[in-house]
């Protein structure tokens, strides 16, 4: 009875020391990804798309859009739509 104790536990053990491993290695959630963050550029996808709101502000928009167009890999397609997006900030330049 004891043997199969501690083959639970230790079967436990490995179960949540593998579920760490998989939470660690997950990126995190591009929504929950803050705009002024290093990894910013990862929200760009879903903003020029729609499903990821840009900054409410127009100047934090705008220095958002001028990062996305600058750091993040676009296809000709979404960097259009980014552009167009872009130019619909008041005040804010081209890329």
């Amino acid at each position: 009875m004891r043997g199969s104790y501690r083959r639970i536990s230790r079967s436990l053990l490995l179960i949540g020391a593998a579920l760490i491993v998989m939470a660690a290695s997950t990126p995190a959630s591009e929504v929950a990804i803050r705009w002024d963050a290093k990894n910013a550029y990862r929200k760009c996808d879903g903003a020029i798309d729609g499903s990821i709101a840009w900054p409410s502000e127009p100047k934090t928009a705008c220095v958002a859009m001028l990062m996305c167009a600058n750091e993040s890999p676009l296809s000709a397609e979404r960097y259009q739509r980014l552009i167009e997006q872009i130019r619909r900030v008041p005040g804010c330049g081209e890329p």
